[in-house]
């Protein structure tokens, strides 16, 4: 307690002694993005946790479509047609769209972006799982079939395409190493656990970017952040810490808040069925051991906000839900009911690393489920180890795990369908979850075409999730980007919270040199 007080003490010294620092000219050094979201990889076909690889390299490789401001998607290097039963999709590739290797985007590079991902990126068999045959038709023609209809292929699908003339010239640790796709930069330097540059891409098939040279600068702590741009070392910061928000916004930075992944709750091992949290009660008294109104105004300033499920807005939104209430007395007396009068002990992973809040949020918790007799051993998950271990217990349910974890519910930059297929369809990897309920609900949903009927099943099911306290909301994701003075961003809407620096618009363009 003794040096986290010192470090806050620190912190606020800094703050105040860079609070009117000026925003001064970059001259030759590049716009500077500080993120902690370090890429597991830099190969976006090979990722084990796409989102935060997204941050960066969405901007060196695209899909074959787009998302415009609002989130809608957007026609740009391809147009297709489905079929009306919609088991067949035909994909045309404008022509003459390069790489940045120079090689032209071509259909095999859509069936070779495609193999790879299903190979290489575990989360992407989901995309995948309902793809029967791929096959390039011509030279520019792509045509895919599938084993049922799947409604969320364009919202959810993260089709890259891969240079397969590139990937043949150099060899795979080249082609890993030095990444290219059909964005808007190119790949420059990876200096790991420090910084990638970026470069604009003058062969982009769109709008040449505004901004010239990038540079990603990875800070896991998240006062350094607020210090480096304060100081003027970044003109713009992801993740800024909800407390400082207020802060730096009477200081005449630009804030810009986006709803979006994850939503931060507490999640059971429900393949576990020996578990205390088996029990309907210890999870609906974990629930209500929880203040989570409190966490999100005394920790986070009123930042975030907090569903119960989805929020207004999202397919299959129920209005009639209403969040779990704190009530001590209630969960100590559901404890009793469930056979433990005296609680019992557990482990709380939390998520680290990428988002911010997970450590403050696990504190609260174990103080809130100690006040009812639960004692936690808290550990932290950090990146792709986290993931393995997941993994782990997927394989193996007698591991006991409990987590404060990331998981897409409401906001969470995916269709609503396609976050409850995350989060909690039985066969998805890293899913401790075995609802059969669930399960063939998930299918049928995703074959059905009606928008109205779909809406009725996410309903139906987040229905079912709410009354078994499956997992429980703390709060949900806010995305908050803090920038200096002259810089000004706006993230597309309802999707993952990556920086797309093409949108970032700057008054005093001598910084984009």
């Amino acid at each position: 307690m003794i040096v986290r007080s010192l470090a806050a003490g620190l912190a606020l010294c800094l703050a105040a002694c860079f609070a009117a620092a000026p925003s001064r000219a970059q001259g030759d050094r590049p716009f500077t993005v500080a993120t902690s979201a370090e890429p597991d990889s830099i190969d976006i076909t090979a990722g084990i946790f796409p989102p935060i690889n997204y941050v960066v390299m969405r901007n060196v490789a695209e899909e074959l479509w787009d998302y415009a401001d609002d989130g809608s998607i957007r026609h740009t290097v391809a147009s297709w047609e489905r079929s009306p039963d919609e088991l067949s999709l035909t994909l045309h590739i404008k022509p003459g769209v390069k790489f940045q290797s120079g090689d032209e985007l071509v259909a095999d590079d859509v069936v070779f972006g495609f193999n790879r991902m299903v190979e290489k990126t575990r989360p992407f068999m989901r995309h995948a799982k309902y793809v029967d045959k791929i096959e390039a038709v011509d030279r520019y023609t792509v045509h895919m079939t599938f084993k049922q209809p799947d409604v969320t292929f364009f919202d959810g699908f993260d089709l890259f395409p891969a240079s397969k003339a590139y990937h043949d010239r150099v060899g795979e640790k080249d082609f890993v190493e030095h990444p290219v796709g059909i964005g808007p930069y190119k790949f420059v330097d990876y200096k790991r656990g420090e910084y990638i540059d970026l470069e604009a891409f003058d062969g982009y098939y769109g709008k040449p970017p505004a901004i010239k040279k990038v540079r990603f600068v990875f800070v896991k702590d998240n006062e350094t952040r607020v210090a480096k741009l304060r100081a003027g070392e970044a003109d713009i910061i992801m993740d800024a810490p909800f407390p400082e928000v207020a802060k730096l916004a009477a200081d005449g930075f630009g804030i810009v808040k986006l709803p979006a992944n994850p939503t931060v709750s507490i999640e059971f091992d429900m393949l576990n069925k020996t578990a205390p949290w088996h029990d309907l009660r210890v999870r609906q008294a974990v629930a209500h051991a929880i203040d989570a109104d409190a966490i999100i105004k005394g920790l986070f300033g009123g930042v975030p906000q907090r569903y119960p499920r989805l929020a207004s807005g999202e397919a299959g939104f129920d209005p009639t839900l209403k969040n779990y209430t704190y009530d001590p007395a209630l969960a100590k007396k559901l404890l009793a009911e469930a056979g433990f009068p005296n609680g019992f002990k557990m482990p709380l992973y939390y998520t680290g690393g990428f988002f911010y809040g997970f450590s403050q949020t696990a504190e609260a918790v174990v103080l809130y489920l100690k006040a009812v007799g639960i004692e936690c051993d808290v550990q932290e998950l950090e990146g792709p180890k986290g993931f393995g271990f997941l993994s782990q217990v997927q394989k193996d349910p007698t591991i006991p795990f409990v987590a404060v974890s990331g998981m897409p519910i409401a906001n969470s930059g995916l269709p609503s369908l396609e976050a409850l297929t995350l989060s909690f369809y039985p066969k998805s990897p890293y899913v401790l979850y075995d609802y059969p309920e669930i399960g063939k609900g998930l299918t049928e949903a995703q074959a059905e075409l009606d928008d109205a009927k779909r809406a009725d099943d996410i309903k139906a099911m987040n229905q079912f999730l709410y009354d078994q306290y499956a997992s429980i909301t703390l709060w949900d994701g806010m995305s908050v980007f803090a920038m200096r003075p002259g810089v000004q961003y706006q993230p597309i809407e309802h999707r993952m919270p990556f920086l797309t620096v093409r949108n970032v618009v700057m008054k005093d363009m001598a910084t984009t040199k």
